[in-house]
């Protein structure tokens, strides 16, 4: 996770993280996000399945550690 200190907590997935979660490339989760025609409807599916997933559960800590 990347820290971002101007807001005090974790950012959201970092491509790479994405990357890695959906078993693709950097280059594939970039051209998903961009909504780049050369990716299949299935691969386009895993990558914004690990963003959502990955997303959340940082979104999930970060409510966690606001309370402390």
């Amino acid at each position: 996770m990347a820290y971002e200190p101007a807001i005090g907590i974790e950012r959201l997935g970092t491509v790479k993280e994405i990357a890695q979660a959906a078993s693709v490339g950097v280059a594939t989760v970039h051209r998903v996000l961009k909504g780049q025609p050369k990716v299949s409807p299935s691969t386009s599916r895993t990558v914004l399945a690990a963003v959502r997933k990955i997303n959340e559960q940082k979104i999930s800590l970060a409510r966690g550690s606001q309370g402390s």
